[in-house]
């Protein structure tokens, strides 16, 4: 069986684009992107993005991790989708409206940026956390995937995050986990561990999800934008109350045919 192909990558995320025609339904589909996303032995990638929008109003989107496993929202994966589908079905356009499992987003076409805007409505719940003989404030917000933050105030190690307390508390609480460090008023870095892909160059999701906890807790101001660091390159994003406007491009890899 042949499956065509695109792969993309937006800030060093990089995501298997497969049309959902392509892809037949009776195979174990998890399975599928698990073979497609290794990078020995497949493509290799950040997981796959499904696309369905022959027959629907709004284009959906079904997301899956390097692992198979599903998740519920990839903001990345929706500026992904989004420049395939301003390039492609709607050349004349500028404004688009994608669904996933978790909701309905507006997406945006300005200049070489693709902006997704998406609306935190889930409220940030903050507990201490043992690791290894110290304690660490944890900070937990749902943004259609779960959180986990940590604020750095440079006294964690990178490596150790990397290594060690970001991968125990992805697994211990099945969640995506930053580690944010303020850098000025208007700008921050962050190191994400993804579930069900390990350390990422950067996590639409998470990014969002930081800003919002910035600017609850006074670290960031609103409707300014913030310039965000992460292992993949530069991002930037606006918040407005409770709306963050995530901004950044998105290119096109490569494409091909994965036979199976």
């Amino acid at each position: 069986m042949e499956i065509p192909f695109f792969k993309f990558e937006a800030s060093g995320n990089n995501y298997l684009l497969l049309q959902e025609e392509s892809v037949n339904r009776n195979f174990n589909i998890g399975n599928l992107i698990t073979k497609m996303a290794n990078k020995n032995y497949g493509i290799g990638s950040d997981g796959a993005l499904i696309l369905s929008n022959t027959y629907r109003p709004i284009p959906y989107v079904d997301i899956y991790n390097a692992d198979g496993s599903k998740a519920e929202l990839c903001i990345n994966g929706l500026r992904i989708i989004g420049k395939y589908l301003f390039d492609t079905c709607f050349k004349n356009k500028t404004k688009i409206r994608l669904k996933t499992a978790s909701g309905i987003y507006e997406v945006i076409h300005s200049s070489d940026n693709i902006i997704v805007k998406i609306k935190v409505t889930n409220t940030i719940k903050a507990d201490t956390y043992q690791f290894n003989d110290k304690n660490y404030q944890l900070y937990f917000l749902s943004i259609g995937n779960h959180h986990i933050y940590i604020i750095n105030n440079r006294n964690i190690n990178p490596n150790f995050f990397k290594r060690q307390i970001g991968k125990h508390l992805s697994q211990k609480f099945n969640s995506n986990v930053g580690l944010i460090t303020p850098i000025s008023k208007n700008a921050f870095s962050i190191i994400t561990y993804e579930r069900g892909s390990n350390i990422t160059l950067s996590c639409g999701s998470n990014i969002c999800g930081a800003t919002y906890l910035l600017k609850v807790k006074k670290l960031i101001p609103e409707n300014e934008l913030i310039d965000v660091e992460t292992l993949g390159g530069s991002v930037q994003t606006i918040i407005n109350d409770n709306e963050v406007s995530y901004i950044g491009t998105a290119n096109l890899i490569c494409k091909g045919i994965y036979y199976i």
